[in-house]
């Protein structure tokens, strides 16, 4: 009788298989996450832009003295002084 060939262990190709399946999982994570950022920043520059357009505008106020409008302060602070970790 001739001798049989042991079977191949299908361990290595199981390991590969889940390193496979793991990194598509993170790979589409993480392009879902930048798309996430992506839209926030877009919506952040609309917000700023249409805030310095709002600066821009004056009132008066009951003294008659011209009083500048700033509702930028907190878009300015929260979003052009924030260090991004991206």
């Amino acid at each position: 009788m001739s001798e049989l060939d042991p079977p191949q262990s299908n361990a290595f190709r199981y390991f590969a298989i889940g390193v496979l399946c793991v990194a598509v999982m993170l790979g589409a994570y993480f392009v879902r996450l930048n798309a996430q950022v992506d839209r926030q920043r877009e919506e952040a520059a609309e917000r700023l832009a249409l805030c310095r357009q709002a600066a821009s505008v004056s009132h008066t106020t009951a003294q008659g003295e011209l009083e500048l409008v700033d509702p930028c302060k907190h878009l300015n602070e929260h979003y052009l002084k924030k260090p991004t970790h991206f």
